[in-house]
């Protein structure tokens, strides 16, 4: 659903006949598979760092009373 607009532009410049390259088309194919393994990362990692940050947090408040 995203990758949706990007995808009709593709369509769109076809039907004026600008031929994408055929990689063009592969990477659109793949990319919803590369972006939700992208925010999976992203997930993993700000849930490592919220310990982290919560420490980091307390330190600050501890520093500032």
């Amino acid at each position: 659903v995203m990758f949706g607009p990007l995808k009709e532009t593709v369509a769109l410049l076809k039907t004026y006949g600008d031929k994408m390259p055929e990689e063009i088309h592969l990477q659109l194919q793949k990319l919803p598979e590369h972006w939700d393994n992208n925010k999976k990362l992203c997930l993993r990692v700000a849930e490592s760092a919220a310990p982290l940050q919560a420490a980091e947090a307390a330190l600050l408040r501890d520093k500032c009373q």
